[in-house]
C-alpha cells in the first residue's frame, strides 16, 4: 500500500489528531522531535524542484530532500556551499539532484525555519500500528507541514484511521510544493524557456508577429541578471535563444515589415548576439569537457587539461566583459528601445504580407520551407561537399522555427508529431555542424593562441592534433547518417500530416513547383 502523503495548512497538533482517531483500540501516538533549524529552501531558476513536486533545504552541512509524491525524506552531509550537483558528494540527495538537473545552479529562494517529528502509532499493547514522518516548515510567522503516513503490514485499519485523523486536521492529499509557497508568502517568479504563445488564427500576420516577438524578447531579458551574476550556464543560452528566435521571426516573416525595416531590425539584434558569442564557445567547450578527455588517449590528457586551464581563464574574462556590456547605459538603452518598439508596434511601417492571414501565411511558408528541405536533402550523396549538409540544417531548423512559432494554431498533438520526426534529422545535422565548428576552434587555437602556452605548446598541440582527427571522425560518422534520418522523416506519414495541417491551395501549389 501507498504512503498517505500530505499537505498541511497548519502547525500539527497531537492532540487533535489522537482526538480524531477512532477510540478502539485505544492508540497513542509517540513522537521524535528535532531541535529547530535554521533553513534556506532551494531551487534551480527554472524551478525544476518545485515541477518534481520536490522541495530541497540546506540545514548547515545537511541537504534535506522532501518529496511530496511519495513521501519520502531524504538527507545526506553537503558543504554549505555549492551550485550544482555535480559539486556534491555521492549520495542519495545527489543522485535526486543530478536527475533533475545537470546544467542549473540551485539558488537560494527563501530563508526558513524546519523541524522534523518522527511518529509511531501505538496499540493499547504498545504495538506499533503504523509510522508518521512530518516536517514543520515556517517563515515570517505563518507555518504548514509537509509529511507521509506509513502503511505497516496487517494494520490497514490503523492506517486509515491515522489518515483519517490527518485529513480532519485540514491534511490534503497529494499535496504539491506550489501549495507551501503560496501558503508561506514566497514569491515565485514564473519562469518558462519556451514561452506559451496564443495567437489566432484569423488575425493579421503583423499580430502575430509582434506577438511572438514580445514573448521572446521577455525570455531574454529574465536572463540578464542571471547572467550577470553568472549563476550558471543556461542563463546565457536562453538569452541567445530569446534573440535568435526574434531574428528568425523577422527573416521568415518575409513580407510582414518594409524591408527596409527588416534589415535594421535584423542587423540591431545580430550585433546584440555578437558581444556573447565568444562567451558562449567558451561555455560550450567547458561543458563538453569531460566528453572530449574520453575522445583522446590517456598520454594527450596532460596537453588537454593545460588547454581546458586556458579556456577557463579566458572564459573569465569574457564572463566579465559581457557582464559589463549588459549592465552597462548603452546595452539598457538599446534593448528598452527594441523591446518597446514591439510592445507599441506602430512605429514599424508595415510589409505587404502584413494583412495576411496567420494560418493562410503560415501554411504557405511551411510548405514552402518544407520543398526547400527535401530539394537539398535529395541532391545528397556520399560525394556531396559538406556545405550542402550545412544548407540543410539551416534550412531545417528555418522549418522548425516556423511550426514552433505557428504551433498554437494548430491540433497539439499532430504538430508534437511532426516536430518529433523532424528531431531526429535535426539532431544528426546539428552534430555534423558541432563538430565542425569545433574543429576550426581548435585549428585557430593552433594558429592563434600558442603563444599562451609557456612552454608547454608542444604537449598542447599534440592534444588538440588527437581531438581534432576524433572530432572529424565524429563527423564523418554523422554526415553517413544524413541520409537515413532524412529517409524517416520524409515519409508518406510525414507528408500526409504536413498536407492536413499546412492544406491551402496556393502552398500545396508552390511546394509541388518546389519539389519537381
Amino acid at each position: 500500500m501507498d504512503p498517505f502523503t500530505y499537505f498541511l495548512p497548519a502547525a500539527f497538533n497531537q492532540k487533535k489528531l489522537l482526538k480524531n482517531i477512532p477510540s478502539e483500540p485505544q492508540y497513542g501516538l509517540s513522537l521524535e522531535k528535532t531541535e529547530v533549524w535554521q533553513g534556506i529552501l532551494l531551487d534551480t531558476f527554472d524551478e525544476k524542484m518545485l515541477g518534481s513536486n520536490n522541495m530541497l533545504f540546506q540545514v548547515g552541512e545537511r541537504l534535506l530532500c522532501f518529496d511530496l509524491q511519495s513521501g519520502q525524506l531524504i538527507e545526506q552531509a553537503s558543504p554549505e556551499t555549492w551550485s550544482f550537483s555535480f559539486d556534491l558528494p555521492d549520495g542519495p540527495v545527489t543522485s535526486i539532484l543530478k536527475g533533475i538537473s545537470s546544467l542549473r545552479a540551485f539558488l537560494p529562494v527563501a530563508k526558513v525555519e524546519l523541524y522534523l517529528q518522527h511518529g509511531t502509532l501505538l496499540d493499547d499493547e504498545r504495538k506499533t500500528r503504523a509510522r508518521l514522518h512530518h516536517l514543520t516548515i515556517s517563515r515570517g510567522g505563518k507555518t504548514v507541514g509537509v509529511g507521509s503516513a506509513q502503511y505497516l503490514r496487517g494494520y490497514d485499519q490503523a492506517h486509515a484511521d491515522l489518515c483519517q485523523s490527518l485529513e480532519k486536521l485540514g491534511a490534503v492529499s497529494r499535496g504539491d510544493v506550489g501549495q507551501v509557497y503560496e501558503f508561506l508568502k514566497i514569491k515565485r517568479e514564473k519562469y518558462i524557456s519556451k514561452p506559451v504563445v496564443r495567437l489566432n488564427p484569423d488575425a493579421p500576420v503583423k499580430e502575430s508577429a509582434q506577438t511572438i516577438i514580445n514573448a521572446f524578447l521577455k525570455i531574454a531579458r529574465r536572463n540578464e541578471k542571471g547572467i550577470i551574476a553568472d549563476y550558471d550556464t543556461e542563463f546565457l543560452h536562453d538569452y541567445r535563444v530569446g534573440l535568435r528566435k526574434v531574428r528568425s521571426v523577422l527573416s521568415l516573416f518575409k513580407g510582414v515589415y518594409s524591408p527596409e525595416d527588416t534589415d535594421r531590425l535584423k542587423q540591431d539584434f545580430a550585433s546584440l548576439m555578437q558581444k556573447t558569442n565568444s562567451l558562449r564557445d567558451l561555455d560550450v567547450y567547458l561543458l563538453n569537457k569531460k566528453q572530449y578527455f574520453e575522445l583522446v588517449p590517456e598520454d594527450t590528457h596532460e596537453g588537454l587539461e593545460i588547454l581546458f586551464h586556458y579556456f577557463a581563464g579566458e572564459r573569465r574574462k569574457e564572463q566579465k566583459l559581457v557582464s559589463q556590456i549588459i549592465k552597462n547605459k548603452t546595452y539598457l538603452k538599446e534593448i528598452d528601445r527594441l523591446q518597446k518598439l514591439f510592445a507599441e508596434g506602430a512605429a514599424l511601417i508595415a510589409g505587404p504580407k502584413a494583412e495576411e492571414k496567420s494560418i493562410a501565411f503560415a501554411c504557405r511558408l511551411v510548405h514552402k520551407r518544407y520543398g526547400k528541405v527535401c530539394s537539398i536533402a535529395r541532391g545528397i550523396d556520399e560525394k556531396t561537399e559538406d556545405e550542402a549538409i550545412h544548407q540543410l540544417r539551416i534550412n531545417c531548423k528555418k522549418l522548425r522555427y516556423l511550426i514552433e512559432f505557428f504551433a498554437p494554431i494548430f491540433p497539439e498533438n499532430e504538430i508534437k508529431t511532426l516536430i518529433k520526426s523532424l528531431k531526429a534529422l535535426q539532431d544528426n545535422l546539428g552534430n555534423f555542424n558541432d563538430y565542425s565548428v569545433q574543429q576550426t576552434f581548435l585549428r585557430q587555437v593552433l594558429s592563434e593562441k600558442m603563444g599562451g602556452f609557456g612552454g608547454t605548446e608542444l604537449k598542447v598541440a599534440e592534444s588538440v592534433g588527437a581531438l581534432t582527427a576524433m572530432l572529424n571522425r565524429l563527423q564523418q560518422k554523422e554526415r553517413r547518417q544524413v541520409m537515413k534520418n532524412f529517409a524517416l522523416f520524409d515519409n508518406s506519414e510525414t507528408r500526409a500530416t504536413l498536407a492536413k495541417l499546412f492544406n491551402t491551395k496556393e502552398s500545396v501549389h508552390e511546394n509541388n513547383r518546389l519539389l519537381q
